[in-house]
């Protein structure tokens, strides 16, 4: 398998233990998606349990990201942070330009579930179609509906 190229900016994503449950959900969610690279825990490997992810490269929409799931006590790095007062903020989103009522409605409602609406789906002055929401990982994300080619904004 060739290796993934790096890009030199990308979102980086820090899990409290549920990194992979994230990832494959949201692989499953944009086309053009991919797990790259995933490194899990080995045996005995000290705080981790073994298996369990502890750092993956993936694509969502051709968009690269990384993630990975923070250090539990007694493994190597947990004493560098402090792990448990971090965590994700809905003033950082990813931002997705989508191009149908589907695929907006699609998202939407997948991405709400078990989640928390900031602003619901509706028309907005900057918007035709907007919404912002954290889905059930705390991850938020802004969705926008990219005008159809022959539409004009007011």
């Amino acid at each position: 398998m060739p290796a993934t190229p790096t890009p030199k900016l990308m979102t980086f994503l820090a899990f409290r233990s549920d990194a992979e449950e994230a990832l494959r959900f949201y692989t499953s969610l944009f086309d053009n998606s991919e797990v790259h690279r995933m490194i899990r825990a080995r045996a005995g490997e000290a705080g981790w349990e073994e298996g369990m992810l502890q750092h993956a490269l993936f694509t969502l929409g051709g968009q690269m990201f990384m993630c990975t799931n923070m250090p539990p006590p007694g493994a190597v790095g947990y004493d560098l942070a402090p792990w448990e007062s971090y965590t994700f903020s809905p003033a950082t989103a990813i931002y997705v330009q989508c191009e149908s009522e589907s695929e907006f409605d699609r998202l939407y409602a997948a991405l709400s579930e078990k989640g928390e609406v900031i602003m619901p789906a509706g028309p907005y002055e900057f918007s035709a179609r907007f919404a912002w929401l954290t889905d059930r990982f705390e991850v938020a994300w802004r969705l926008n509906l990219v005008p159809s080619r022959g539409a004009r904004r007011g």
